[in-house]
């Protein structure tokens, strides 16, 4: 199904359209998909409806709240964000992404957010030479040879790098248990938390998997008990995490919950998770809470504009909108795909990094986002204010 949120505004036919078509001539420097007419095209993909709809919507409305913001503020180049739903079904996603690129002629792609589901479309993305911008964390997304994916995410890796690390370090877990999908992203997660125990002179106190869909981890749960851990780290699936923490209590475990991913930063997560995901401690891209005065206009348009609290995936295709206008502010107000992967691969460090709500925000060779998390924990999830969380630093 096929959403057109356009921020332009329409013509009749005129004398303007004769412009239009006489602009369309013209080559631009860099190639791809360029334009005099001056609209921005850009493709926002996900899951829009069904059970997962909430991570599609969340990254929509990032992207809608920016583009908005950015056509108020100036008239040199009107975005227009043309949305698919792909039902998190990876069929429909590569199906989707081809018709962005070919019907729609986006000039840039946001998306998908299953990460099965963006690894599937990274080939069509790189085949068109079209800059695609991810919020999804499994490590093999970056690992395809393409130079046209960009994470706007910390990757499973460095998310768990800095989980652990905080869980050692500082708060002396030692006997760290993994509990995780069957999936590829689930796998991807669990090679890399093994990896970074490793480096830390520890092995896993066990290592347990999982299907998605799944509601009776009383199994698992119990080897990891029997293992001794006084930790679990876990992650994928919003539902399969919930059950696991309430059922971890219902078992009478004294382990302190960890978050693989950024999926303790999502307010519709501690709601679904409540009392019993209280004290997980994970790492993310930011924490929504309105005491960072960076987040705070952010956080105040959102809720304004949605009735509800951001999340990660909502900010960071909020970040991803604001790199793809000053890659095409940078050219002159023309959008052209090639100029906008290449100012894209520029952000390298923090000295050249696009400064955004997610901080400074950069990448590494191979696309992956290369800046620091944010470590948060859940402190309250019965909160008034929808103030769950505390940020515990980078």
């Amino acid at each position: 199904m096929r959403y057109t949120i356009s921020i332009r505004r329409r013509f009749q036919i005129s004398a303007t359209v004769l412009a239009f078509a006489l602009a369309a001539m013209v080559v631009a420097p860099f190639g791809g998909h360029a334009e005099a007419a001056k609209v921005l095209r850009l493709g926002v993909l996900g899951p829009l409806t069904g059970d997962l709809a909430f991570g599609g919507q969340f990254q929509l409305k990032g992207a809608q709240l920016k583009a908005e913001e950015l056509n108020k503020m100036q008239d040199k180049v009107k975005i227009e964000i043309i949305a698919e739903d792909d039902e998190s079904k990876c069929d429909v996603s590569v199906s989707a992404a081809r018709k962005l690129i070919t019907r729609d002629k986006v000039h840039a792609l946001l998306g998908a957010w299953q990460s099965t589901c963006t690894l599937a479309i990274v080939p069509i993305t790189a085949a068109a030479k079209i800059p695609q911008y991810t919020t999804s964390v499994a490590g093999p997304i970056t690992q395809q040879g393409s130079k046209w994916i960009f994470r706007v995410a910390i990757p499973t890796k460095g998310l768990n790098i800095a989980t652990v690390n905080y869980a050692v370090k500082n708060l002396g877990l030692k006997k760290i248990a993994i509990l995780s999908s069957n999936e590829e992203v689930g796998k991807s997660f669990s090679a890399s938390t093994v990896a970074v125990l490793k480096t830390l002179g520890l092995k896993p106190a066990a290592k347990e998997e999982y299907a998605r869909g799944d509601k009776d981890f009383t199994g698992q749960l119990g080897r990891i008990k029997a293992s001794g851990a006084d930790a679990v780290i876990m992650a994928t699936g919003f539902q399969e995490q919930a059950i696991i923490a309430r059922q971890v209590k219902e078992l009478g475990m004294k382990v302190r919950l960890l978050g693989g991913d950024t999926i303790g930063g999502n307010p519709k997560f501690v709601e679904l998770g409540g009392k019993h995901v209280e004290g997980m401690v994970f790492a993310t891209t930011f924490i929504p809470v309105s005491a960072d005065k960076r987040l705070a206009p952010f956080m105040k348009a959102y809720i304004a504009k949605f009735n509800e609290r951001p999340d990660p995936w909502a900010g960071e295709f909020y970040d991803a909108v604001g790199i793809v206008f000053e890659a095409v502010k940078a050219n002159g107000y023309v959008p052209d795909s090639k100029q906008i992967g290449a100012f894209t691969r520029n952000l390298t460090d923090a000295k050249n990094s696009y400064s955004g709500i997610l901080g400074n925000v950069y990448f590494a060779k191979n696309g992956d986002g290369d800046w620091a998390p944010i470590i948060g924990e859940i402190v309250d999830s019965k909160n008034a204010d929808g103030e769950f969380w505390r940020s515990l630093g980078r």
